[in-house]
């Protein structure tokens, strides 16, 4: 990432908001309130100025990456100070968003110096992905009053899940990963060099999106409506589809998803995916505690008619058959001939 220089106090920043995703609880989107770590972003955005990379689209997508790298290692160092749930939360997602981002441009400076970077944001979202199924499951049970025994049982583990998450995420380093995204900074710079090489680059990274699309496809076929869990591959590509082509248009480059409510469409099969995955999480705990500690009958019917309800809706908000997936994204004019050539 390129060097920021600190601003003067006579100097006016015009700086965008910084718009986070929601978390879905209960089959609804809420906001969360503003909790210490996004005082942290507004603030340090708000003292420094954004490098300076000049004017077109590859500026753009320059300007996008730093910002994806900034709020990582923001909110990298909240979580490090604190690990709320907020916290915990955002550091998923941003290094689920800027891991995207760099695949996409591998395709422009290779694998090599992205893999490091990609590597230790893996590395992050698996040390913290025990303890934020158990945050998420502490929300879903703290309305459930039949489960109080099962929640005071599941809020004792939450220390020595912190503990262990915080040992494992104290082993990233900030400072090395600023370097190796300077690093890829630096290459894509060289690539952006000639105004000439911004289509080229714009074709290249396009195509790429596109075939991230493909993937999320392919997934969808796979797809076994009476096993929840066979969703999840396809929620894992959609979420780089997503994030892949929202870099791409943060370059300024117009996409199909700006039209009939494309991008709105791809949220929210998301968040239904995501949704649906944290009740299956959520089932397979509940299935051990019973066997471990058989619950009145009664009891156990209407905890799981509330998380069959839940699965039901959503489900209902996930509908694959009406979803057009040859019009989310431009296709290669190559690929088009091909499939005219072999429908002729």
């Amino acid at each position: 990432m390129a060097t920021r220089r600190r601003r003067t106090k006579e100097e006016d920043p015009a700086i965008e908001p910084v718009v986070e995703e929601t978390l879905e609880i209960e089959g609804e989107v809420t906001e969360e309130p503003a909790a210490s770590v996004e005082a942290l972003v507004v603030t340090e955005e708000a003292a420094e100025e954004l490098p300076d990379f000049g004017q077109g689209h590859g500026a753009l997508l320059r300007t996008a990456l730093y910002r994806h790298g900034r709020h990582f290692l923001d909110y990298l160092q909240a979580a490090q100070d604190e690990l709320t749930p907020e916290n915990v939360h955002q550091l998923r997602v941003n290094s689920r968003k800027l891991s995207s981002s760099l695949s996409l441009l591998s395709s422009l400076v290779g694998r090599g110096p992205v893999k490091k970077v990609r590597q230790k944001l893996r590395k992050v979202r698996r040390s913290l992905g025990v303890l934020r199924d158990l945050q998420r499951q502490l929300e879903w049970l703290c309305d459930e009053p039949l489960l109080d025994d099962y929640l005071t049982e599941r809020t004792a583990d939450l220390p020595s899940v912190i503990k262990k998450a915080k040992k494992e995420l104290r082993g990233v380093k900030p400072s090395k990963l600023e370097k190796r995204l300077e690093m890829v900074d630096a290459l894509l710079a060289g690539l952006l060099g000639d105004e000439q090489a911004e289509e080229s680059v714009r074709e290249v990274l396009s195509r790429t999106v596109w075939e991230s699309l493909l993937q999320a496809m392919s997934h969808a076929d796979e797809v076994d409506a009476d096993n929840s869990f066979s969703y999840h591959p396809l929620r894992v590509a959609m979420k780089t589809f997503r994030y892949q082509a929202d870099l791409y248009a943060s370059a300024g480059w117009e996409t199909r998803l700006q039209h009939n409510d494309g991008w709105a469409k791809v949220k929210e099969l998301h968040d239904a995916l995501g949704h649906l995955q944290d009740l299956e999480v959520l089932a397979c705990h509940l299935d051990f505690h019973w066997v471990q500690s058989p619950p009145i009958r009664e009891t156990q019917a209407r905890v799981v008619n509330r998380l069959l309800k839940d699965r039901h809706q959503a489900l209902g908000r996930i509908h694959l058959q009406d979803l057009d997936w040859e019009k989310l994204w431009d296709w290669p004019q190559g690929e088009i001939e091909e499939l005219l050539d072999d429908e002729a």
